[in-house]
């Protein structure tokens, strides 16, 4: 706790790339982190300082999904060159946020709680030119849960389709008799 009583407390962000990881902390200076659960192989977190705004993350629950962004203005050249040049190595991959507490001395009060996982798209890369200062802003939109599911594929019960998944099965013969304009009565039981 801090001497006012708020907690002290830094967020960990963690891509998994298909052939690396980024790893960054809301702090100064480079933060090493031990394997855990989440990140198998443990590294160090590249420190980034303050950061002024940081999207809202929640917990949804019944196949609910969200959608935020990651912005990170002033990006190195490696994390430049991964999003502009190597973008197909970040779609698909795993994000992770999580969260460690500090005591009154700024040492770790507890491990990692990993509290947020996400699927990246791809990033959006922005140069700037203000007064012959050059400014690379990198924007990474992540979705929870289902966010993939407004693309849904088609499915078709059609009792051919069930004789390849399941050759004796007669559930689906029945399919074709049915239109739109169909009522389907059901015998009375007993």
């Amino acid at each position: 706790m801090s001497a006012m009583g708020a907690p002290r407390f830094s967020l960990f962000f963690l891509l998994k790339t298909k052939t690396g990881f980024v790893r960054a902390w809301l702090g100064v200076g480079d933060y090493a982190l031990p394997a855990d659960d989440v990140d198998l192989t443990g590294g160090v977190y590249l420190g980034i300082g303050m950061v002024g705004d940081f999207p809202a993350l929640r917990q949804l629950i019944g196949g609910l999904a969200e959608r935020v962004e990651f912005t990170l203005d002033g990006a190195n050249h490696e994390t430049f060159r991964l999003a502009d040049e190597d973008a197909d190595e970040v779609r698909g991959a795993v994000v992770n946020v999580g969260v460690i507490f500090f005591d009154q001395h700024w040492q770790p009060a507890d491990v990692i709680a990993w509290l947020w996982e996400g699927t990246a798209d791809v990033p959006a890369v922005d140069r700037s030119s203000d007064e012959g200062q050059i400014t690379r802003r990198v924007t990474l939109s992540v979705g929870s849960g289902f966010t993939d599911r407004t693309r849904p594929h088609l499915a078709f019960y059609t009792p051919a389709d069930q004789k390849r998944r399941s050759p004796t099965d007669t559930f689906c013969d029945r399919v074709p008799l049915y239109t739109q304009e169909s009522t389907i009565t059901w015998p009375a039981p007993g």
